[in-house]
């Protein structure tokens, strides 16, 4: 009777068994996962699920990894126009942390879930293309093992395992390189920043007028990436210029001009500085304008007007106040390539522009 209640119980043990094995695998395979992230953000950017979700799609069949789990942090913070994330990879005593800028959050959100995912698998910049054609397997195209065939079918049915990947050709090379090229277009996102600028400021100067003069100075500029194009112009409220003939004669001389001048924000310089300085350097320009005299101390007092026509050279640095605005301090040395006289007749030459030291200090406005 005992032997008979035992053989009754004993496929109710191996049904359990059955029912439990499968929850135990899974949760070992969850202790297993290959990444854990750590993701914060500002509200308009995406969530700490969504770059989850895009480092599965990357990742497609990727499972439990031997080399285990990936710790990654990533952190998105407002910068001037624009967003910066900065982001640290670590796992068995290996560490990795850099930072990357980016005009919107779903540019920088997507570098980092491809970082996070080729930290896993190298090859996911191969593979993020070759999902349209069908040829990266997926965890949902693998089938479920067949069950066992005679030895005499099995023979017949036998093929070499399926390769994880395309076989290697030229189209596959030529696909990989593209993939990785896109993938350091995504880390490189932050390079290429866009801004307008808009800045009013005063100058001064020491060579184009006689002594030292001042001028006001307002401007508008676009920067894109490491390059900065500005178009400015000044204006040069009268200046006395005494004749050396005649110490009670002479002439009051004014200047407008227009000027356009490119800089080079170099990278190197702009990481080292950045986010509280901003670094011009070199920095070239032409300046086109009218020079204009009028006579005084003399009988017959006459005016007239010339081309000022110069080359403008130097270096621009800006300490940023805000993402918004900036503190700009410019030092150039100006070289006219007109060089009008002015002479009062009778008396001799009043002025003649030579070589001249400028210094400007205004507000900028990022927009």
């Amino acid at each position: 009777m005992r032997r008979s209640r035992a053989m009754a119980q004993a496929p109710l043990f191996t049904l359990a068994a059955a029912c439990v094995a499968p929850l135990a695998s899974s949760a070992a395979r969850a202790d297993e996962r290959p990444f854990a992230l750590r993701w914060t953000a500002p509200a308009e950017c995406p969530a700490g699920a969504v770059v989850e979700a895009e480092i599965h799609r990357l990742l497609g069949h990727e499972g439990p990894t031997s080399r285990g789990t990936l710790r990654a942090t990533g952190t998105i913070t407002p910068v001037d126009s624009g967003f910066a994330l900065h982001i640290e990879l670590s796992r068995d005593g290996w560490k990795s942390a850099r930072t990357v800028r980016g005009a919107t959050c779903r540019a920088l959100a997507d570098a980092g879930a491809l970082m996070v995912a080729m930290a896993i698998d190298p090859e996911v910049a191969t593979w993020s293309g070759t999902e349209a054609t069908g040829d990266r397997p997926s965890a949902k195209a693998h089938p479920a093992d067949p069950a066992p065939e005679p030895p005499a079918a099995a023979a017949r049915t036998a093929e070499p395992a399926p390769r994880r990947g395309p076989p290697a050709s030229a189209p596959a090379t030529r696909g990989r390189e593209r993939r990785a090229a896109r993938a350091r277009q995504a880390e490189g996102a932050a390079e290429r920043d866009l801004s307008l600028r808009l800045g009013l400021g005063g100058m001064g100067d020491l060579g184009t007028m006689q002594g030292l003069s001042s001028a006001i100075e307002p401007w508008a500029a676009v920067v894109v990436g490491p390059a900065r194009l500005e178009a400015g112009a000044s204006f040069w409220p009268g200046n006395t210029a005494e004749s050396a003939a005649g110490p009670r004669s002479g002439g009051t001389i004014d200047l407008v001009a227009g000027s356009i001048t490119a800089c080079a924000l170099l990278p190197p310089v702009a990481r080292a500085v950045r986010p509280h300085f901003e670094v011009g350097a070199p920095c070239a320009g032409l300046e086109l304008g009218r020079m204009h005299a009028e006579g005084y101390g003399v009988s017959d007092p006459e005016e007239g007007s010339a081309l000022w026509a110069a080359l403008r050279g130097g270096a621009a640095v800006a300490w940023v106040a805000a993402p918004w605005v900036r503190l700009r301090l410019r030092l150039e040395a100006v070289v006219p390539l007109e060089r009008p006289r002015f002479v009062l007749e009778g008396v001799g030459e009043v002025h003649e522009p030579g070589v001249a030291a400028r210094a400007g200090l205004g507000l900028e406005l990022a927009l």
